[in-house]
């Protein structure tokens, strides 16, 4: 979110749904959450199923890291259910926000995010790899 502008209403609403996903994810139904997620998709041009995903993956990797499995596993439940297009798409994204954290990315998501980013006509994926690339050598 740091690349985002702080005054846009939609910049708004995703730090609001970041806020509340971080509240409500240990033990919560994430109800917060999915209304924001949900609101995002109407008024900010956000694909539904993707921030969908990406809310109630976000919601168990939080549950999960306080301790609350059972929580973890309902949310992650959510995710599976979603579309399978985006789901690939929200485990690309992770990957290379992890990868972006670490400052590098192996080979093999490499690859597979390259494939992915011409795939889905995703430049904006392809660039931020190929500088990831970059950095490692």
């Amino acid at each position: 979110m740091s690349g985002l502008s702080g005054g846009d209403y939609v910049t708004q609403q995703i730090r609001a749904l970041a806020q509340a996903v971080r509240r409500e994810g240990a033990g919560g139904v994430g109800t917060r959450s999915f209304q924001l997620a949900e609101h995002l998709a109407a008024e900010g041009g956000v694909h539904r199923g993707d921030i969908l995903t990406a809310t109630a993956t976000l919601l168990a990797m939080t549950a999960w890291c306080d301790g609350e499995v059972e929580a973890a596993r309902r949310f992650a439940e959510l995710a599976g259910e979603c579309d399978e297009e985006s789901r690939e798409l929200v485990t690309h994204l992770l990957r290379l926000e992890a990868a972006a954290d670490q400052g590098w990315l192996p080979e093999a998501q490499a690859e597979a995010l390259l494939e992915y980013s011409r795939r889905a006509r995703r430049g904006d994926l392809a660039t931020r790899v190929r500088a990831l690339a970059g950095a490692r050598r």
